[in-house]
């Protein structure tokens, strides 16, 4: 399984590919921008795509539908501070999962662990937390 992580702040890439890997046995790459995961994606193969939804030039719904316009079926967790009318947003454009980051990292990813872990064994899942 191997996971990619896209948002802007590189130390919350950092400290989600570390908790994913170190503490939740999730390999993951990471990059800064849509644009980068979109090139990522013609190069390499992921199970799930995790994205933050304020990103400068692509948000995280604009990358969800351009990455649906091109028939990539990947499984995709919008993952950010933003709430409810986000996630319906997400939702609408195809999202299998949305999750609100809180200021409690050891809760926030393990919630994000069992949710990536739920899709790549397809168990049924609630898209909103």
């Amino acid at each position: 399984m191997k996971v990619l992580i896209v948002d802007d702040n590189p130390s919350f890439l950092e400290l989600s590919k570390t908790f994913l890997e170190v503490f939740h046995n999730i390999p993951s790459d990471t990059v800064e921008s849509a644009r980068e995961a979109l090139k990522m994606l013609e190069k390499d193969s992921y199970d799930v795509i995790v994205s933050d939804y304020d990103m400068p030039v692509m948000n995280g719904i604009a990358f969800l539908k351009t990455i649906r316009d091109k028939r990539i079926s990947i499984p995709f967790i919008l993952f950010t501070g933003f709430g409810e009318e986000i996630m319906y947003q997400a939702i609408e454009n195809g999202a299998s999962s949305f999750l609100q980051k809180t200021g409690d990292s050891k809760t926030q990813y393990l919630e994000l662990s069992k949710r990536i872990w739920q899709i790549v064994n397809n168990k049924e899942l609630s898209p909103i937390s």
